[in-house]
């Protein structure tokens, strides 16, 4: 069992530590056989704007599941609250002859916003303007139980920003990044009052600014290399393994360490501790995020097993992609453009596992000419096959690599989860206007 010294248990450790006991003979057995038992803790704070005054609402919320494997597939028992009442509730169905301890948990610690974040968000919004400014703060405390001992999942509390009305956008970060106040500036900068927008089917280079290749790189690499799709050979890269399908000097890991980032955890939702994964190597497709099932599949490693809400079963998730740094001056890049697109912020992507075509949801950047920044773009839409646009990521990768803020929450089978990305300057030598 194990928790950091950093932050408060997310549950009584002692009460924890007697049901890692109790329910260890269930997990030794071939049907049913208990695979996990975890339990949730979350706090939602929303802080907006109504009749020009700050308005605060609250939820907290808990919950835990446990997950069975009765002959040859999962069953999921999940109950709101995370009383002993609760947990007898899951286990009992299966857990025939389970004695749980009679002692009852003592009160977790309360879950609650950082120092003086209250009051920050209130004056932000008041300052910002009448429903311009929609601010949240997201923190979880959860535990997974699992062969006799149990392990704290710890995330960082994470900051949620949304620009309403016609120019929406919105931010994720971690809440007391040093370069929140700039990103969320930026994310309140008036759009541009001309923009302009190139003819459908041209087919431009694309230069990504530092950090905005995070989202491309998001479907591109990350989804595409999580194990549920690639197990079941619904991933261009399923029979790609140790291929060469980006140029040299193209490197990306998944590295739920960097705290910095919304993605990060210490442990996964299935109790395997974090570290690093690195799924293209100077172009070469290395490695896969996968779950425990989808480790056993594919003979690699897992950590990567994440749950959107306790009572979901944990799937391959990635974490915080990040791409490795090039050695060239990301001027030097821009100026070489005689023709294409610069784009310093997207409002997203999305990708189609079984086509391999991905969509690109451009929301600020510019036309250049010459190597020059001419005409403000409006939000457009442009796409290619993904094993085509990593081959055709330029080989100069720029020595500038920045957070992504933009990117937000990400959704897979209509289930989000925070994750993050950094990434430098990189250029698409071709993409298509839709």
């Amino acid at each position: 069992m194990h928790a950091s010294g950093n932050i408060e248990p997310p549950f009584d450790p002692v009460w924890l530590t007697g049901v890692a006991a109790a329910v260890a003979e269930a997990e030794n057995r071939v049907s049913p056989r208990l695979e996990d038992v975890y339990l949730e803790r979350r706090l939602d704070l929303r802080v907006s704007a109504r009749n020009g005054a700050p308005v605060v609402e609250e939820c907290r919320s808990d919950g835990l599941a446990a997950r069975w494997s009765v002959g040859n597939r999962d069953v999921l028992l999940a109950r709101t609250g995370t009383s002993a009442e609760a947990l007898h509730a899951v286990l009992a169905p299966y857990g025939r002859g389970l004695t749980l301890p009679e002692r009852r948990p003592l009160p977790a610690a309360e879950l609650d916003a950082p120092r003086e974040w209250r009051r920050w968000a209130q004056e932000l919004v008041t300052r910002t303007g009448e429903d311009a400014l929609d601010l949240r703060l997201v923190e979880r405390r959860s535990a997974v139980i699992r062969q006799g001992s149990w392990s704290a999942v710890e995330t960082p509390p994470l900051v949620r920003a949304r620009r309403v009305g016609k120019s929406a956008s919105a931010l994720l970060a971690v809440h007391d990044h040093p370069s929140l106040g700039e990103w969320l500036r930026e994310l309140l900068a008036p759009p541009p009052a001309r923009t302009w927008v190139p003819e459908p089917r041209s087919r431009l280079p694309v230069l990504f600014t530092a950090g905005t290749a995070g989202a491309l790189l998001h479907e591109l690499v990350g989804h595409l290399a999580e194990s549920d799709l690639t197990a079941r050979g619904l991933s261009p890269f399923a029979a790609l393994g140790g291929a060469e399908v980006a140029p040299h000097g193209v490197t990306v890991i998944d590295d739920p360490g960097r705290q910095d980032l919304p993605g990060a955890f210490t442990v996964d939702d299935e109790g395997v501790q974090a570290g690093p994964i690195q799924l293209l190597s100077d172009g070469v497709l290395a490695g896969w995020l996968c779950d425990r099932r989808g480790g056993q599949l594919l003979n690699h490693p897992p950590g990567r097993g994440r749950r959107a809400t306790w009572d979901r079963p944990p799937v391959a998730r990635m974490s915080n992609l990040i791409m490795a740094p090039g050695t060239t001056r990301p001027q030097d890049l821009e100026r070489d453009l005689e023709n294409g697109l610069v784009v310093s912020r997207l409002s997203g992507a999305t990708v189609d596992p079984t086509s391999g075509r991905v969509v690109i949801r451009i929301e600020r950047g510019w036309e250049i000419r010459h190597g020059r920044r001419r005409r403000e773009l409006g939000q457009l839409h442009v796409t290619g096959s993904a094993l085509n646009l990593l081959a055709n990521i330029d080989p100069a990768i720029g020595d500038d690599p920045q957070p992504e803020w933009r990117l937000g929450w990400c959704v897979k089978n209509g289930l989000p989860i925070a994750t993050g990305s950094e990434s430098p300057t990189i250029l698409v030598r071709q993409l298509e206007v839709l």
